[in-house]
């Protein structure tokens, strides 16, 4: 997040849109260098039969429950799903978090601090329409609170 981010006045929610970790290209594969690395020479590959490195460069794979898989196009979440990250000032409480999922549009939920979350908006829906909804939904549950406080004397 940019660190040029305004502090707000009151409560507040900002967003930022989720980049995918697994994304990010390796540097492109160098046969030389995985040579030198290695520390094995083209003619001590020769001698083991091995007449040629193999050109492609590892696949990338990550652990999951359900075993190894491989990280292509296809299993990149950020591929199949509107990801944005909610930054608030105030804390999430379980009540919240159910409310933000409830929120018509929003696919997934995920809290990933007390104060950050993180959305997948359907795609038959705008972005900044079920942003400003979830918002909007976050700080009035947050004044109902604070109205309740002050009725009950807390």
């Amino acid at each position: 997040m940019d660190n040029k981010v305004p502090i707000p006045s009151g409560y507040d929610v900002y967003w930022e849109k989720w980049v995918d970790a697994f994304e990010e290209e390796d540097p492109p594969f160098d046969e030389e260098e995985r040579v030198e690395e290695d520390e094995i020479s083209i003619e001590e590959l020769k001698m083991l039969g091995l007449n040629h490195l193999d050109p492609s460069p590892p696949i990338k794979s990550i652990l999951t429950p359900f075993g190894i898989l491989p990280l292509t196009e296809r299993s990149l979440a950020s591929r199949h799903f509107k990801l944005w990250v909610g930054h608030s000032n105030f804390k999430l409480t379980q009540n919240m978090c159910l409310l933000i999922q409830q929120t018509r549009g929003v696919e997934a939920f995920d809290a990933l601090t007390p104060y950050r979350f993180r959305i997948a908006i359907g795609q038959l829906f705008l972005d900044r329409d079920i942003m400003t909804t979830v918002r909007d939904n976050m700080l009035s549950n947050l004044m109902e609170i604070a109205n309740d406080e002050e009725e009950f004397g807390g």
